[in-house]
């Protein structure tokens, strides 16, 4: 069982830092490779295994190379089922220089220590759809 202070790390420094540093592998590195991302609001769309998921955060770097900043962040954790609820703030730019501002949530359920299913509740548009937009 993983404790506290692991889920939050692996949510708020490990994931959240690298998707702000642009940085693929060490996002995809918080995943099972059989993982689930779903977004569950605005155009929902589900990405299955780490191939779609990698598809998925290389159409959002490309769409929005310009700043990237996930902050203000709110954690429920449930240490028994490894599984940790994440509210905060994001902040985003498009290459035409168009900002993106949302309050998201997601939900993390982690098996042996990676994420085995990501739910995401976000406001305004799906910036996570992926080639499935």
């Amino acid at each position: 069982m993983k404790d506290r202070n692991y889920l939050i790390e692996m949510a708020q420094y490990k994931y959240f830092e690298n998707v702000d540093k642009y940085d693929l592998d060490g996002v995809l590195d918080c995943f099972c490779e059989d993982a689930t991302f779903t977004v569950r609001s605005g155009n929902p769309a589900k990405h299955h295994g780490i191939v779609e998921i990698r598809e998925m955060f290389v159409e959002l770097f490309k769409g929005f190379p310009n700043k990237m900043v996930h902050k203000d962040f709110k954690h429920i954790v449930d240490e028994e089922n490894e599984c940790i609820a994440s509210q905060f703030n994001v902040e985003l730019m498009s290459g035409n220089n168009d900002e993106v501002y949302q309050t998201n949530c997601n939900f993390f359920y982690l098996e042996n220590g990676k994420f085995k299913e990501v739910h995401v509740y976000m406001m305004g548009q799906n910036v996570l759809a992926g080639k499935k937009a």
